[in-house]
């Protein structure tokens, strides 16, 4: 079941990234005898089966979802490309833990350092759609493994966390999922734009819940449905965890540098003005 309560949440944010009940934790071994080379999906659930981590029927049920991501991803034009930048990221730096991580890493925190970390997240997410895109033969699953799994161990390996909580917990991670397949589509809703719908929507959905598994997200994070998402959605930006910060105001200035700099007009259109999240936007107002 999702987390439904203040006092859920505020117990998953004491807790790191999981391996335990997660495919992060059962990936664990299969990826590290697999020497380097990534393995496909189908490969991959079928060795899961094998040990044991997951049910033949549960390994065909994922293994559908991966099959129909395809054509509903295909679906999706460059509205919702254009939203990760200007809704879905100042929308992170509004849950206080993220943006003080990344003004920890200096991954965000200046206008100097945005174009390079801007293009890393976007080839990131580009070869996870498209690994999952690619449907059985696709590398979707590896690809989210390496590149949103291990990568978040490495990040908390690597720098403190406030002794009450680590700062990539299971809500900072289940929001920061949240912002890639729930939010755009909120926002391609605001400007009339099409998106999936019925099945479509919960193959969408059920894609996303995979790869938050594989992040290390507990199944209270875990979403399968719209609807669900929403409730998951209000809850965590009605909790202590979501709010204003130093590092959050910071953050946004930089990016809201970086979107204008790199448009040729002499009067920049302020996209995240324009196509953002209004109480993000009022929220880390500088």
């Amino acid at each position: 079941m999702v987390w439904s309560t203040q006092e859920q949440l505020a117990q998953a944010r004491k807790r790191p990234q999981s391996r335990a009940g997660t495919l992060y934790g059962a990936l664990e071994p299969i990826m590290g005898a697999a020497g380097g080379d990534e393995p496909d999906n189908r490969s991959l659930l079928d060795s899961l089966v094998q040990r044991g981590s997951l049910t033949t029927e549960t390994a065909r049920r994922h293994l559908a979802l991966i099959e129909g991501f395809g054509q509903v991803n295909a679906t999706l034009d460059e509205t919702y490309e254009i939203l990760l930048l200007v809704r879905s990221l100042p929308q992170t730096y509004a849950y206080i833990d993220g943006a003080k991580l990344l003004v920890e890493t200096r991954r965000l925190a200046e206008t100097r350092f945005v174009p390079e970390r801007l293009e890393t997240t976007d080839q990131v997410m580009d070869a996870v759609r498209k690994g999952f895109a690619g449907g059985a033969d696709g590398h979707g699953i590896a690809t989210a493994y390496e590149s949103l799994g291990v990568r978040h161990t490495t990040i908390a390996e690597t720098y403190p966390s406030p002794p009450d909580h680590p700062y990539i917990n299971q809500v900072s991670l289940a929001y920061t999922l949240l912002t890639f397949s729930y939010s755009p589509l909120v926002g391609m809703r605001a400007v009339g734009e099409d998106v999936p719908e019925g099945d479509a929507l919960l193959t969408w959905m059920g894609v996303w819940k995979i790869i938050g598994s594989v992040m290390g997200i507990e199944e209270g994070g875990l979403p399968d449905t719209f609807d669900e998402a929403r409730g998951l959605w209000d809850l965590i930006v009605a909790s202590p965890g979501y709010g204003a910060s130093p590092e959050g105001v910071q953050l946004l200035r930089a990016l809201k540098e970086h979107v204008a700099s790199n448009q040729k007009a002499e009067q920049p259109v302020d996209l995240i003005g324009e196509h953002g999240d209004p109480t993000v936007l009022a929220l880390l107002k500088s």
